[in-house]
């Protein structure tokens, strides 16, 4: 990676533009934080499948990378934990997209889980992935699954993280106050609802 690489020019597809203007519209503006870190994300997610066995949908990882933060803002929230709410708005536009229940299943599964302490294959492929990706990231590299130092520092030089810790403490420090008792939900989510 040699110049910077936008959500734009990942999004070919007509479900990933719609799932990069939901986000868009939820965060207020292109090219913020959280897109930021949502292109990371499924930069890191690709490069371990790349060095991984499983073959992944590539579409399916790409869509649950833009949309896995977006239950953290005002317009998607609900009184479930954020994640929930990242995976309500992953199945509506998914399955408005028309991809089969499967497809929306699966990326709405790592929208859910991609906080989860224990691994999650049982769940997919791509579920592990973007868990795995999201915890390389805001462990800011000190957990790596095998990516190298290098790598990572030249994906940060890439996509620049500026401003990514703020805007996270900022939603947050709102979800706390609009809906304290999901917050330990984000880490275990309800049990009956996609499980």
């Amino acid at each position: 990676m040699t110049t910077e690489v936008l959500a734009d020019e990942l999004s070919a597809s007509q479900a990933a533009r719609a799932c990069l203007a939901a986000l868009r519209g939820l965060v207020g503006s292109p090219d913020g934080p959280i897109e930021r870190h949502s292109v990371r994300v499924f930069l890191l997610a690709k490069e371990l499948a790349r060095r991984g066995p499983d073959a992944i949908d590539p579409e399916v990882l790409l869509c649950a990378a833009i949309l896995h933060d977006a239950g953290l803002y005002p317009g998607a929230a609900t009184k479930a934990a954020y994640v929930t709410d990242g995976r309500r708005v992953a199945e509506r536009l998914l399955a408005a997209e028309g991809w089969p229940d499967e497809r929306v299943r699966l990326s709405a599964d790592a929208v859910e889980h991609h906080h989860q302490l224990v691994t999650q294959w049982h769940r997919g492929v791509e579920v592990e992935l973007l868990r795995r990706a999201d915890l390389i990231e805001v462990s800011h590299g000190l957990v790596r699954f095998g990516l190298e130092r290098a790598w990572l520092a030249q994906l940060r030089r890439n996509v620049r993280p500026d401003g990514f810790v703020g805007e996270v403490a900022r939603q947050l420090a709102v979800a706390a106050r609009r809906r304290p008792a999901t917050l330990w939900r984000i880490v275990r989510p309800p049990s009956g609802l996609g499980n």
